[in-house]
């Protein structure tokens, strides 16, 4: 019964970040990204404090492995990341960039082998090579003007991707015997002291609107607060529910579904995909499930595979 509410937990993930850049895409229009990077964490930390406080109230927040270590770790895996990330989806086909989503576990694998000399596991290539394709492919463009419809925001958001995927294996090794919740709401915390500081020099070089505007009406602030409460804070409780479950490798396979609803969104909101952009979607999608099944096959036979993917 725990895995099957497990597997009904990742898949409401899915669905929820899978509404990530169509919302991130939305509130571009009014409000300038190092605003909104810094807002969509800041934001959701009084709601995880308070999970904090309220789940892990008899336990001190100092902890090992954490000490000066949890602001590189913020600043850089939180702080980067969500600045990197808005600014990419800004400069991106809004389409683009919801394939594109689907490209981090390959860009988690290089990163391993580049920074922590863990060997790629073969199993992933097939999934490095149809993301670089798939990738290319979406920004083929068949009309008017260039061939590519490359607008730079694209490294960007891979540049983030490698952001979060350093912070995602650093932190499990810096912050050894802390709960995902605390290692999250401390990370969380130091980031958004670097997404602030960030935001202030955007704003001193007249980079960022300072003030940032006010909220149009109701909407923008529900909007706002669905990106703040519901996609971070209440998204990352429900992929530390499911890991804990199912199994890293199980709750990676859902994330496959998150690029399928952002099209999706962005379809019924009147911009459809390109055929080349469902190409390249299909082909990165593709070589990531499979490769995931296979791990899936692998940890099956050996589940102390996946017990090395959560170490």
């Amino acid at each position: 019964m725990a895995k099957w509410i497990g597997y009904f937990g990742l898949l409401l993930l899915a669905l929820l970040w899978g509404t990530m850049v169509p919302t991130v895409a939305h509130l571009l229009q009014r409000w300038d990204p190092y605003f909104l990077a810094a807002f969509r964490y800041i934001g959701a930390l009084p709601v995880m404090w308070a999970a904090l406080i309220l789940l892990e109230q008899r336990q001190p927040v100092a902890g090992s492995g954490g000490d000066w270590r949890v602001w590189p770790l913020g600043v850089i895996g939180i702080g980067c990341y969500a600045t990197l990330y808005t600014i990419g989806v800004y400069h991106c086909h809004p389409v683009t960039a919801a394939i594109l989503s689907a490209t981090s576990p390959a860009v988690a694998a290089i990163v391993d082998r580049i920074v922590w000399k863990i060997p790629v596991d073969r199993r992933m290539l097939p999934a490095i090579a149809l993301a670089i394709i798939g990738s290319a492919l979406a920004t083929i463009h068949f009309g008017p003007g260039d061939m590519f419809d490359f607008r730079g925001g694209e490294i960007l958001m891979v540049t983030a991707f490698a952001c979060w995927s350093w912070y995602s294996t650093a932190a499990q090794r810096w912050c050894r015997g802390w709960s995902q919740l605390r290692i999250t709401t401390v990370t969380m915390t130091t980031g958004g002291v670097g997404l602030a500081v960030i935001f202030a020099v955007a704003a001193l070089s007249g980079v960022a609107q300072f003030p940032p505007p006010s909220p149009e009406s109701a909407k923008d602030i529900l909007i706002l607060a669905w990106m703040t409460i519901v996609l971070v804070a209440l998204g990352v409780y429900l992929w530390n529910f499911g890991v804990k479950r199912t199994g890293v490798v199980v709750a990676s396979l859902y994330l496959n579904l998150v690029p399928v609803v952002s099209i999706s969104i962005f379809a019924i909101a009147g911009t459809p995909p390109s055929l080349m952009q469902i190409v390249g979607g299909v082909l990165v999608i593709a070589g990531i499930a499979m490769s995931e099944l296979q791990m899936l096959k692998a940890k099956r036979t050996d589940p102390a595979l996946d017990a090395a993917h959560l170490s």
